[in-house]
């Protein structure tokens, strides 16, 4: 649904295709969304340089800075790219673009095969002027034919289009191949593979086979039925079966029932459940203070602040951990296990509040909190109690939030004690008390920890190299700041003993003759060990880099691992969903960068920007214009399924504390529930949900597989799962060496394999059908580029495929097939 949406916005941006009433609604949304926030997508980058160059002299800066434009994979360009690449070279007029208007395929994205005839008219291009590639380096004559006798079922862009010529041939025929449905055919394909690779002649790898489709659904029914019969396979980043985060989590969970003793399937457990930055910093430090993560977690969730959300996220991952080997003896099946792990939400644990953290407004920017929250914080260090009115109920959560700003009584409605601070509805008239409150409850914890680091120095480092085990420095600087103010500076370069790596010397500049006369570290590391004294020291990613490398040049030298240190990585994955680097972080703070990649300039930079960060440690938005009726309806939104879910102890809280109070006026527990949305809400959200309910395309994915794992006992069904599991993986790679390639038809333009076949050659799997029911001459001529695109991706053999019912549904005629002169056999 979200990917169907975005390529409507695509089309409707770059191409002006209607949005329709639901859709228009959604960008409208979507638009405020990225506004209010700050942020753009790549769309929004194209359209603002198309607006910058129709600015004349904007456009006259910008074009004079090249004398040609090269453009690549031209066919792909959407109108509003071309204007771009038209602008910047209007003036010297030197343009040269490749591309092959036979494999347009991305109209989802506004691309539009007509910017050739734009490009040929708004440049004057001759048939001189055009190259012809006729040397088809990939496909053998029996393909080639094929192909080109199929496209040219299409309108042609270039008239004088020369025949392409083929370098090798193939003993292969193009084959089509027929089936009843989708089961048989997915067999016949993995026998075939079977029959090809015990070829007297040899056969190619796993890693040169792919299997080419439409849909994801096709790649999902053939990843199960290639692990289950024991085929390596890949599917495409993001696709394979351990990249979904559901997946994932099961298998992090049968690691550790089927090895309950194995600590390192503990932590990868952990890593499963716990956000990224806790995880990393919780391993950074242990690996400091000599601990296990097991160990320093525990230690964690004993030291922090009870209400701490760290904390309760690692006491519930730790719970969640040990039920596990209950789980496990509970169950003699796989499939019931599985279903059991299922039933709960998973994934990585995050408040209500993280959640929607980009909905809420910055509390510093509403006068009346912050005039509020400095005077209750001045009663909680005079001791003084608080008085707020009765307020039919709402004085319950409202007498917790000021507890919790560390007051030590609040007085529920009478006669109010003199010297007590009183808190009404007049304190805060825009916001209301409650949403008022609840902001400035937000502001006083948000002070508290901006005075975390006010005193620190930021170190950072230039290498040699970026391998950590084995990089030596060559730069070296330090920043030191007391009450969040730079107040000295430490700079040196460093002689390494290894030479310094083209990747390196093309990051920072620094050469081998600008260290040739500096110091060894040895003779660098006391100066600068005595300036950073006793301070904790800040790097960034110094976890994963700084640090490591820090540690091990000095371990020999005097007090070379007794310092403190932090990184700032984490906390800033936390603020913030954009980009964590240094400069990209500085810039939105407004901080002067320097040169990125110089020890001290990255110092300096870092040195201003954590006193931000920490700032904006418990903020959940720089800045939000939206009207606060808007924040207000958000949060109550969010009130009903957190206060009446099955977890939940809000009702058992408020009924002792009303009972506490003693008031006959209060709402009773009934009447809050019917105001929260009453007891049919409540009911189904505390109803227990099938996994199948909760996941049901994770279900559809591991049912197959698990239908494969019925024998033996539950420990056999779950390594004989996991081990099924393994052959599915991406390692970021465009293609996996030993293993079938699963691949959409989209996403194999610029790859080649010696055995393609392309599954699903089907009317309703390959020309998209409108809601009109009428397919428009464009979309099927884009339809037969599409499969064309697939067809000449095989270097030695094409096999075809197509059934008759796929999922028992009739899959419609095969057009395309009887356009090639090919009769599917079987």
């Amino acid at each position: 649904m979200q990917k169907r949406v975005l390529e409507a916005f695509s089309r409707y941006r770059f191409r002006g295709d209607a949005l329709g009433h639901r859709y228009q609604r959604y960008y409208d949304r979507y638009q405020r969304m990225t506004a209010e926030r700050n942020v753009a997508d790549f769309d929004t980058l194209v359209l603002k340089t198309a607006q910058l160059l129709r600015m004349d002299d904007a456009a006259a800066q910008v074009r004079s800075r090249w004398d040609a434009v090269l453009v690549d994979e031209f066919q792909d360009l959407n109108p509003i790219q071309y204007a771009i690449v038209r602008r910047l070279a209007q003036d010297h007029r030197n343009i040269f673009a490749v591309g092959d208007d036979e494999q347009s395929v991305y109209s989802w994205t506004g691309a539009d095969p007509q910017v050739f005839r734009h490009f040929q008219d708004d440049f004057d291009i001759r048939p001189d002027h055009v190259l012809h590639l006729q040397e088809n380096r990939r496909c053998p004559p029996s393909i080639l034919d094929v192909a080109r006798r199929f496209i040219a079922l299409n309108a042609t862009m270039f008239a004088d289009r020369q025949p392409q010529r083929t370098t090798h041939d193939s003993p292969f025929p193009v084959e089509a191949v027929g089936f009843a449905d989708d089961e048989r055919e997915t067999k016949w394909i993995m026998d075939d593979l079977r029959r090809d690779r015990s070829r007297p002649d040899g056969a190619p790898g796993w890693g040169d086979v792919a299997l080419l489709y439409r849909t994801h659904r096709i790649g999902r029914a053939l990843e199960s039925a290639f692990l289950n019969a024991g085929i390596p396979c890949c599917l495409a980043q993001g696709r394979a079966l351990a990249d979904d985060k559901v997946v994932a989590y099961v298998l992090a969970a049968l690691r550790v029932i089927a090895n309950p003793g194995d600590e390192i399937h503990q932590e990868l457990f952990y890593q499963a459940v716990l956000p990224e930055s806790l995880f990393d910093s919780a391993r950074a430090w242990g690996e400091e203070k000599g601990r296990t993560l097991i160990h320093q977690l525990e230690h964690m969730a004993r030291t922090l602040p009870s209400d701490h959300s760290d904390r309760k996220k690692i006491w519930r991952g730790f719970y969640a951990l040990k039920n596990l080997d209950a789980l496990g003896k509970s169950h003699t099946s796989l499939g019931s296990l599985v279903e059991d792990i299922l039933s709960e939400k998973v994934g990585r644990y995050r408040t209500v509040l993280e959640e929607h953290q980009e909905d809420l407004s910055d509390p510093v920017s509403h006068e009346e909190v912050v005039g509020l929250a400095e005077r209750v914080q001045r009663a909680a260090e005079d001791a003084k109690s608080v008085w707020i009115p009765r307020q039919g109920g709402a004085e319950i959560p409202a007498r917790k939030m000021i507890l919790e700003m560390g007051i030590r009584s609040v007085a529920l409605g009478g006669a109010p004690d003199p010297e007590a601070l009183r808190i009404t509805a007049a304190d805060l008239p825009t916001l209301g008390l409650g949403l008022g409150l609840f902001k400035t409850a937000q502001l006083i914890r948000t002070r508290s920890f901006a005075n975390t680091f006010r005193d620190f120095t930021a170190i950072d480092l230039e290498t040699t190299d970026n391998n950590v085990d084995n990089a030596e420095i060559v730069e070296l600087a330090a920043v030191r700041v007391r009450h969040g103010r730079v107040v000295d500076e430490f700079h040196s370069m460093v002689k390494p003993r290894v030479p310094i790596t083209s990747g390196a010397l093309g990051a920072h500049g620094i050469s081998e003759s600008d260290v040739a006369g500096a110091p060894y570290f040895e003779g660098v590391w006391s100066q600068f060990r005595e300036f950073c004294g006793s301070d904790v020291l800040v790097a960034h990613n110094g976890y994963m880099f700084d640090f490591p490398i820090l540690r091990r040049m000095a371990a020999k030298l005097p007090r070379g691992s007794d310092f403190s240190t932090y990184d700032t990585l984490p906390l800033a994955r936390t603020l913030h969903a954009t980009s964590r680097k240094l400069e990209h972080l500085a810039k939105r703070y407004g901080i002067h960068s320097g040169r990125s990649h110089r020890a001290l300039d990255d110092c300096q930079t870092l040195a201003r920007l954590f006193p931000a960060l920490s700032e904006t440690r418990v903020e959940l938005a720089l800045s939000d214009h939206r009207s606060l009726c808007d924040e207000a309806r958000k949060i109550f939104d969010l009130i009903p399924p957190y206060s009446l879910g099955l977890h939940s102890d809000c009702l058992d809280f408020y009924q002792s504390e009303s009972a506490a109070c003693g008031d006959a006026d209060l709402p009773s527990v009934d009447d809050l529930i019917r105001l929260l949305g009453g007891h049919q809400l409540m009911e189904r959200l505390r109803a227990e949900r099938s996994a199948d309910k909760r996941y049901p395309e994770t279900m559809g994915r591991l049912r197959r597989l698990i239908e494969a794992c019925t024998h033996g006992d539950l420990a056999a069904q779950i390594c004989a799962f996991l081990e099924r599991a393994v052959l599915s993986k991406y390692d970021g790679a465009e293609t996996e060496k030993n293993r079938v390639n699963l691949l959409t038809l989209h996403s194999t333009k610029g790859l080649e394999f010696s055995r393609v076949y392309v599954v699903g050659v089907e009317d309703e799997q390959l020309i998209p059908i409108p809601r009109d029911g009428v397919v428009s001459s464009l979309e099927l001529e884009e339809a037969r580029r599409l499969l064309y695109v697939g067809m000449t991706r095989a270097k030695d053999r094409l096999v075809m495929t197509r059934v008759k019912s796929r999922g028992e549904r009739s899959t419609g005629g095969h057009r395309f097939l009887d356009e090639m002169g090919l009769q599917p056999r079987g």
